[in-house]
């Protein structure tokens, strides 16, 4: 784009600097990009959204990740970038099993492809995948991941949303609060498991 200067590029994250005329005042914004040559159109990343069928009922898959920026634990989904020439689908697949072990038995939902992450800081896109999954084998983390998987309950979903010691994922807490209100995992798997409290 013509308005737009690359100020820094680090590989998988670049820095933009984008001057739009806003009521005749020139207006510079700077934000991230993850990808040269992508369109507002494309989907670059993927938010699984697992649940698991267990002898107890249905379980939220949540990750507890350790996040470099925040120097601190996030709960939240398996996630991650799209990579080029690779659907969002099997990105959706891959990413659960590198970073939980588990395997995607079938997809439940999707969203949309072009939600937005955080707009004011980003041009980055995103689509949700609810998915069914099931145990498969190891993770397979990359040099800089530290993830542990949680099976949480609707009430386990509770106790986590309940503490003050945590930091939640903007995109695990509406999805969450959307369960909560509803007291239940049940028909998630169109009937197959039921919620225990």
């Amino acid at each position: 784009m013509a308005n737009r200067r690359l100020l820094f590029d680090g590989g998988w994250l670049r820095l933009y600097e984008r001057a739009v005329d806003v009521r005749g005042h020139l207006v510079k914004w700077v934000y991230c990009s993850r990808g040269e040559g992508r369109t507002p159109l494309e989907t670059e990343a993927v938010v699984v959204v697992p649940f698991v069928s267990t002898a107890a009922g249905t379980r939220l898959l949540v990750t507890k990740e350790y996040r470099i920026p925040i120097g601190d634990y996030e709960y939240g989904f398996p996630s991650g970038l799209i990579d080029r020439g690779e659907s969002a689908e099997s990105a959706c697949q891959r990413e659960l099993e590198e970073e939980t072990g588990y395997r995607v038995k079938r997809i439940l939902k999707r969203s949309p492809g072009r939600l937005v992450s955080s707009a004011g800081l980003s041009d980055e896109t995103f689509q949700y995948y609810l998915v069914e999954a099931q145990a498969g084998g190891p993770q397979r983390l990359e040099v800089a991941e530290q993830i542990e998987t949680l099976l949480l309950s609707v009430s386990g979903l509770r106790e986590l949303f309940g503490r003050d010691d945590v930091l939640l994922s903007g995109r695990l807490w509406p999805l969450g609060l959307g369960f909560l209100e509803a007291g239940s995992f049940d028909g998630i798997l169109a009937g197959r498991g039921g919620e225990d409290e």
